[in-house]
């Protein structure tokens, strides 16, 4: 179901996501947001403090606008260009009274549902550009046969002009309890996204991947995810 709330997130966001940098880590913190406006107020006057200057960390808040059963709403993405960068979140986070406030605003807006971190495997193209996106989560048994044949499959779709976005594959390694890996397909507006699907599930290319990976990966859930507002590192 098409969450009414993403709406009203929308006209709160800006339009793109941090510019892309690299990064070695991501943390992944699912919600269920009944309240998106004092939800994203709460980030922002963290950002604006002392502490919130000090994050080593680009946020991104993403919204699940269709996710089948899934429980949470949105989710929010740390982003640290270094591992290490992951434990400085920690103590700042339990270190500033800002922090706390904010955390506070965030539980009385939202639920948490779900956290996890990922190490990115593949990363292609500029996703913080596109405004849509496919996301896939999988068991995955054979880590190396599905990234190659994955990515074999991708490239077939760039190469015939199917694929023109970013796309990535990573490896879940913390909260790995629902799935162990997750891929996404960009895609610069819904039409193009659906129109891209369509044609690469159609593919001769889709056939040799799905016969490839068939004992490989079980596919546990598709969403549709949007951007809807970022906090870049200062």
């Amino acid at each position: 179901m098409i969450r009414s709330i993403f709406i009203i997130l929308v006209a709160l966001a800006t339009n793109n996501l941090f510019a892309q940098g690299k990064h070695e880590m991501h943390a992944f913190y699912h919600f269920n947001v009944s309240n998106p406006a004092d939800f994203v107020a709460a980030i922002d006057k963290f950002s604006g403090s002392d502490c919130g200057e000090r994050m080593p960390a680009d946020i991104g808040l993403m919204a699940e606008t269709i996710n089948g059963s899934a429980a949470s709403t949105h989710f929010l993405i740390a982003s640290f260009e270094e591992v290490g960068d992951f434990a400085k979140m920690g103590t700042l986070m339990q270190s500033c009274a800002d922090a706390a406030t904010m955390l506070q605003g965030m539980r009385a807006a939202a639920e948490p549902v779900s956290e996890y971190s990922v190490i990115p495997a593949i990363e292609v193209g500029d996703w913080t550009t596109d405004s849509f996106f496919m996301k896939y989560d999988l068991n995955v048994s054979d880590a190396g046969v599905y990234a190659g044949a994955w990515t074999e499959f991708m490239e077939a779709g760039v190469a015939n002009g199917t694929i023109k976005n970013s796309y990535g594959l990573n490896r879940i390694f913390l909260g790995n309890s629902e799935a162990t890996h997750f891929v996404y397909i960009g895609a610069s507006d819904f039409e193009a996204l659906v129109a891209q699907e369509a044609s690469m599930n159609s593919s001769t290319a889709a056939t040799t991947f799905f016969r490839n990976v068939g004992g490989a990966r079980e596919l546990l859930n598709t969403s549709l995810v949007a951007p809807v507002k970022s906090w870049p590192k200062k």
